[in-house]
């Protein structure tokens, strides 16, 4: 690999991979990293002591890499201790049971270069079983909402995201009090100091397998779960949070039972599923509820929030609200379906997010969707201080 010196045609990228017996699969991570076409990587293994034969595997590599071995106090802190010792502008972290696609960092980085203020670049992946095989695609990515990785779930995909070292830096970098909601809370946390992109683009590939700390965890991961939820959406049991516990039950519910046992579970599963997934203030597509939700970085000072409204009442016009941290910031009358742009000032406060609560007092059912919809938001964004005296936009 070459060393990780300043280049502005190919900023310096550094890649850590944290790992501990796991020299089944690690060849493979290695050969991933060291088949990109990036010509400017700096590439770091940090293993915490394994008694297996990812030693001899990395000896093997010769001066391809650098790596160091020796007891850690888990997978944050080996982590953490490669972004110290980073030396690119752009950070990955690859465990030592994935994969890079090819290609994958010259396309992060090409995304960096064309938006200047993104901290956290992020792409497709897909998921492979134990010999490496694809399973599926990965489903749960979805383009960048902020609310909707608050409260709902970690659609980013590890090895397929990328991020700024000094955002991460400026983050505290890992919480290394955390076992299993690591990089969601890292998401978040770089999300409330810089801009997240979406990339339509295959970039890395996660394996599961049985001791997959996602496998393993159990309640102990829900508990976890629960408590990074009350720290950045302020409660416990967010949607997300009683989706993952849904899951969690539902598995241990069908592990031992008969066939149709496990099919009533999982029947009930899926309805409660669905249920919880109807009900939320906004979803994946950008429809909102009649009491829709978003959630913009305070750092903002202003957004610029463009809604759509397919359908309108007969005989009446359709009032909306944006209302924040109990004040309203802004009320306009829409007599038609047709697209509303509204520009707020955000509250000052310290905490780093400021939930936008959309308020339509119209809704209605679309099939074959049982969501109750109101509006669809097609754009959130900053707004400059002139927008703000400028009025809002109905067509």
């Amino acid at each position: 690999m070459t060393d990780a010196r300043h280049n502005h045609a190919h900023p310096p990228v550094t890649i850590v991979t944290p790992s501990l017996n796991q020299g089944v699969y690690i060849a493979d991570a290695i050969d991933s990293v060291l088949a990109q076409d990036y010509p400017n990587i700096e590439y770091l293994v940090v293993d915490g002591g394994s008694t297996d034969a990812t030693l001899d595997i990395l000896e093997s590599y010769g001066d391809r890499l650098q790596w160091v071995s020796e007891r850690d106090r888990g997978q944050a802190d080996a982590i953490n201790k490669g972004f110290r010792r980073a030396r690119g502008d752009i950070l990955g972290w690859l465990n030592a049971d994935d994969v890079y696609a090819p290609g994958a960092i010259a396309r992060a980085v090409a995304a960096f270069a064309s938006s200047p203020d993104a901290g956290l670049v992020y792409g497709n992946g897909a998921i492979l079983d134990e010999a490496g095989r694809v399973v599926r695609d990965f489903h749960e990515i979805e383009p960048f909402s902020l609310w909707r990785l608050v409260h709902c779930l970690d659609f980013v995909l590890q090895p397929a995201a990328f991020f700024r070292r000094a955002l991460t830096l400026q983050a505290g970098l890992l919480d290394e009090d955390l076992e299993f909601g690591l990089d969601w809370d890292l998401w978040i946390r770089l999300a409330g100091l810089g801009e997240v992109r979406y990339l339509d683009e295959k970039l890395g590939f996660s394996r599961v397998h049985g001791a997959t700390k996602t496998s393993t965890g159990g309640w102990r991961r829900i508990r976890e779960l629960r408590r990074l939820a009350a720290r950045h959406a302020g409660r416990a049991w967010t949607p997300g949070v009683q989706l993952y516990a849904l899951d969690t039950l539902g598995a241990r519910l069908a592990n031992g039972g008969g066939r149709l046992w496990q099919r009533g579970v999982r029947r009930l599963q899926r309805s409660i599923s669905r249920h919880i997934t109807e009900g939320l203030p906004l979803h994946a597509d950008g429809w909102l509820g009649p009491r829709g939700r978003l959630l913009v970085p305070r750092r903002w000072g202003a957004a610029t929030v463009v809604l759509e409204a397919h359908r309108a009442p007969a005989g009446r016009n359709m009032l909306v609200d944006i209302i924040a941290e109990g004040r309203r910031l802004a009320r306009r009358e829409l007599t038609r379906p047709g697209e509303l742009s509204l520009s707020v000032p955000l509250p000052p406060g310290n905490r780093p997010f400021v939930e936008l609560r959309v308020h339509c007092d119209f809704s209605f059912t679309a099939p074959p969707d049982r969501r109750r919809l109101s509006l669809r938001c097609t754009a959130l964004e900053p707004c400059a201080a002139e927008t703000l005296r400028s009025p809002s936009r109905i067509t």
